[in-house]
């Protein structure tokens, strides 16, 4: 399936999302608020709309995530991320 060309800034999420994922042996990682402003703080193009840029990376074939309940309340939860090539 071809994915969809990704914006830099969406890119840039990707390449940290897939090191999130590989740094914790490809196992769910919670994104947390703490998680959120990390990417938000090395991504700043995606200040407040980072949830909305998972959707979009779901959408496009690039990562898998489903909410799930934490300690805040319903977070996403990443469970699946597409190598970047």
């Amino acid at each position: 399936m071809e994915r969809e060309p990704l914006s830099p800034e969406l890119d840039a999420l990707w390449r940290r999302l897939w090191l999130m994922w590989q740094n914790n042996d490809e196992e769910d990682v919670v994104l947390d608020s703490a998680k959120l402003e990390e990417i938000e703080a090395e991504v700043p193009a995606l200040e407040g709309r980072v949830k909305t840029a998972l959707a979009y990376l779901q959408r496009a074939y690039y990562i898998q995530y489903r909410s799930g309940v934490g300690d805040e309340g319903i977070e996403p939860i990443l469970y699946d991320v597409y190598e970047p090539r």
